[in-house]
């Protein structure tokens, strides 16, 4: 029986900061990450990135478990400190000759890899020139992007340019829960704009190398609704929306700042956002637009509110299922996202870029990790990816996160995302039952997770 999944490439993700190690290796320099995680408080039990999974110095457990899965396409991240050692645009053979074997590994084995170019690892030395608050950043960024195009291009068909730029704007310059720590709305909205204007020059840029390179953007979307149907609830609703989703997605796509803009962060604050910046070049036609789906969330007005990013704002809550760390279970979110896009650009391909679930995995007596919860959640979001490609979602590639478990930020080690069981002391990689399940799904086209678990006696 034909499947709305038929046709979609299979793949999963991770990061460099996150998985590499080896952060005195290689010639890489210092990153914000390397100094972010070195304050005591910032993340849990003081963890950092310095060893991570090793998969810089031993990535044969990343592409054993990468060709275990039968992954058809592999998205991983080019740290720019291990490719550009300082301000005068040094190039480190060490790090490119690294890249190029990851990249010849995955092609030997018959997968498409998709090179993130930009996943929140700034160089330390860019930061104290200004950091994503500096037009000097974005042109660092595109002489970085042309290096990894000449150098890495004929291994790489997919790249992505930014990851993630809501992140690593409003939650590296507002919340300050990463790097580089700041806690400045105006500085977070000039670092949004930035990395959205740095996006489309390097789009320029990687075309002016190779014509045929397909390019897209990753960007994290949350699907909002207010608590009540009250005037206050909504509006607390719509700034949510503007902050996390439409200053980002409209930008791109329509190259200008939604409504509501000056409304929100002041007139002032806009005009400094955008100095030196022509947005309407930001709206650079891609191949491609990549979406990252974690967050449901019910907004209510709150007068002081609690929200870090978006003011006057609380957000509930969310009920049973959820994440480890409290994020709503609701793929029903996931198609409402999907399906807002393609009502925005219908004729643009979208990838899923990211989809996964945090949890705290553990592995048992039996020496097995049986994150049932992962597997149930595979199940029902590729339930919601149909649904989403049925209503019109032009969706070529899902990415499931991660591909282990890895260093996740400001939760450090505690938080598990991945199909593969880390043991950090070692770098060794175990499948999880969730592993299981989606090597089914891949192998077995449009057969339901469910019924593969259930073939293979895996738990489900």
């Amino acid at each position: 029986m034909m499947s709305n999944l038929d046709g979609v490439r299979w793949g999963s993700a991770t990061a460099a900061y996150q998985i590499e190690g080896a952060v005195d290796l290689g010639g890489r320099v210092p990153t914000i990450w390397d100094v972010f995680t070195a304050v005591p408080g910032n993340t849990t039990r003081g963890d950092t990135g310095a060893i991570a999974c090793q998969a810089y110095e031993k990535p044969e457990a990343m592409l054993e478990a990468i060709e275990w899965l039968g992954l058809e396409t592999y998205r991983f991240s080019v740290a720019w400190s291990r490719i550009i050692t300082g301000p005068g645009g040094e190039v480190n053979p060490e790090g490119v000759a690294y890249y190029r074997r990851i990249l010849q590994e995955l092609r030997d084995r018959g997968v498409a890899p998709v090179v993130t170019l930009y996943h929140w690892d700034l160089p330390q030395w860019l930061q104290e020139r200004g950091g994503w608050a500096s037009l000097a950043t974005a042109d660092a960024f595109v002489h970085f992007v042309r290096v990894a195009a000449a150098e890495l291009g004929d291994l790489v068909d997919d790249w992505i340019t930014v990851n993630e730029p809501f992140c690593a704007a409003f939650h590296g310059h507002l919340s300050g829960l990463h790097a580089p720590g700041i806690r400045d709305e105006a500085t977070a909205l000039r670092a949004a704009l930035m990395q959205l204007h740095a996006h489309g020059e390097a789009v320029r840029a990687l075309r002016a190398v190779d014509a045929g390179f397909r390019v897209g953007l990753a960007m994290n979307l949350s699907d909002l609704e207010p608590a009540s149907d009250s005037p206050a609830d909504i509006a607390a609703a719509d700034r949510a929306d503007l902050v996390e989703n439409r200053l980002f997605l409209h930008t791109l796509l329509q190259g200008r700042l939604p409504d509501g803009t000056v409304d929100y962060f002041g007139a002032d604050a806009v005009d400094a956002a955008v100095d030196g910046i022509d947005v309407a070049r930001i709206a650079e036609p891609m191949d491609f637009i990549g979406i990252n789906y974690y967050e449901h969330n019910v907004v209510r007005a709150a007068e002081l509110g609690t929200d870090l990013v978006v003011r006057g704002i609380e957000k509930l809550p969310v009920p049973e299922p959820r994440s480890a760390n409290g994020v709503a279970v609701r793929p029903d979110g996931f198609t409402r996202v999907l399906l807002r896009v393609a009502a925005l650009t219908p004729d643009l391909p979208i990838w899923v870029t990211e989809n996964g679930i945090g949890l705290w995995d553990y592995v048992g007596p039996d020496g097995t990790c049986d994150d049932v919860e992962r597997v149930a959640f595979i199940e029902r979001y590729l339930d919601a990816l149909e649904t989403a490609i049925a209503g019109g979602a032009k969706v070529e590639a899902y990415y499931f996160w991660a591909l282990m478990d890895n260093f996740e930020w400001p939760f450090g080690y505690q938080l598990r995302y991945g199909l593969f069981y880390t043991d950090y002391p070692t770098g060794t990689l175990m499948p999880k039952a969730s592993a299981e399940a989606y090597r089914a799904h891949i192998a077995r086209g449009s057969t339901s997770i469910d019924e593969t678990v259930r073939r293979n006696g895996a738990a489900a």
